[in-house]
């Protein structure tokens, strides 16, 4: 009896460790990727971009497999930082991964509307910028384009929440954007939100991968192409921004 007694107070630790090596390993990673997250939100609200840009890309990396729904909410949030530490080519790549997300269409409609949004943003200053630089059409054309998919996406099925009236206007601004002549262009200030993409020579890093972004999905113009009205100025005057 004794021996058995002593046999089973041996083996009491085994299931802790069998749990520690398997789901306990996953437990803890997405501890630890909550605490990255929290150092990355407070990094983000004093607008310390770099920190908050590291310790979401950390946290990312912990959760990769285990929460597919929170790797995704990370990847969001790193493509708010890379836009704003002027990563320009870096936010534009991983925003279209989101979007492009097998699990993007199931995630909350208030996430995909943040992430539209953003993206749209982000493809519009692109553009911008890109024409500044001087791009050839076809490669600025491009980012306007993707702006406006995503600024309509956000006007059509995003009607019934948000701001459907921004929506509206940014969709004009995007189709705008493609209009405009050059000379237009220069006239109107670059609104301050975009101006971290310039002076980084965007359209050379966009022309070296312009190959293997046209074999993405979504790439390139819609055949229904821009809309022909409803396309306002108001949003380029002087200071508006966007």
């Amino acid at each position: 009896m004794k021996r058995y007694l002593a046999l089973l107070w041996l083996l009491l630790p085994l299931p802790v460790v069998v749990l520690h090596f398997s789901h306990g390993q996953d437990w803890l990673e997405v501890d630890q990727a909550r605490v990255l997250v929290r150092e990355g939100e407070l990094a983000e609200k004093r607008g310390d971009w770099a920190t908050a840009d590291k310790s979401f890309r950390d946290a990312a990396k912990l959760v990769a497999t285990s929460e597919p729904d929170l790797k995704l909410r990370l990847d969001l949030a790193q493509i708010r930082t890379r836009f704003r530490t002027g990563e320009a080519v870096e936010a534009i790549d991983l925003s279209e991964s989101l979007v492009n997300d097998p699990g993007f269409s199931s995630m909350p409609k208030s996430f995909r509307g943040e992430a539209r949004e953003l993206s749209g943003r982000i493809h519009y200053y692109a553009a911008w910028v890109m024409r500044l630089e001087g791009a050839q059409r076809e490669l600025w054309m491009e980012e306007a384009e993707l702006a406006r998919q995503n600024y309509r996406m956000l006007a059509e099925e995003f009607s019934d929440s948000g701001d459907p009236e921004r929506h509206q206007k940014d969709l004009e601004s995007a189709v705008q954007l493609q209009r405009l002549s050059l000379t237009e262009l220069m006239a109107r200030p670059l609104p301050k939100e975009g101006q971290c993409m310039a002076n980084q020579g965007l359209s050379e890093q966009m022309a070296k991968r312009r190959g293997q972004r046209g074999k993405q999905p979504g790439r390139g113009p819609s055949g229904d192409g821009p809309p022909k009205s409803g396309a306002g100025l108001d949003r380029f005057k002087p200071g508006s921004g966007s």
